[in-house]
């Protein structure tokens, strides 16, 4: 699984305006929307807020993972924001996010958005691309990051 089959300039989010964790959901939700992925918000705005009370979806390090399944997608479905200023979700670090990857997944393959958050993970586990990833300053550069990690990966897994 790539993560720059998902991740593409358009489901990027650079910068986001959002100061609060319901804010930045609602951020990435409208910008699913914006680009046809969405065509309604509500019910999942108000499923991921309600999951979120119930345990963050913040992994520390400055990094959240809000997720829910929909019937509007046949497939996972994306949205990375980046909050160069940095939302509080109630992170068990005490950090604020400045990276938030939302994923849908279909109704009937709720568990796809793991493969994806896993590798996310692999990629940012590395604070120089974590670093690079808030400090960019558009969504081709981000795209560009998320390439390149994948190309140099790709070459690292084929040399072993």
């Amino acid at each position: 699984m790539k993560l720059s089959d998902k991740l593409i300039k358009e489901t990027i989010l650079n910068p986001m305006r959002a100061t609060t964790k319901e804010e930045a959901i609602q951020e990435l939700l409208s910008h699913l929307e914006s680009i046809d992925i969405l065509s309604a918000t509500i019910k999942l705005f108000s499923n991921i807020k309600e999951q979120e009370n119930a345990f963050t979806s913040s992994a520390g390090r400055g990094i959240a993972y809000p997720h829910s399944t929909s019937i509007e997608v046949d497939q996972l479905s994306c949205v990375l924001g980046i909050s160069p200023d940095g939302v509080d979700f109630i992170s068990p670090d005490g950090h604020a996010c400045h990276l938030i990857l939302l994923t849908l997944s279909p109704a009937d393959d709720p568990k796809e958005h793991r493969k994806f958050i896993t590798r996310f993970r692999s990629m940012v586990e590395n604070p120089n691309i974590r670093s690079k990833l808030i400090e960019s300053r558009n969504s081709v550069e981000i795209y560009n990051i998320i390439s390149k990690w994948e190309v140099d990966e790709s070459q690292e897994n084929s040399l072993v």
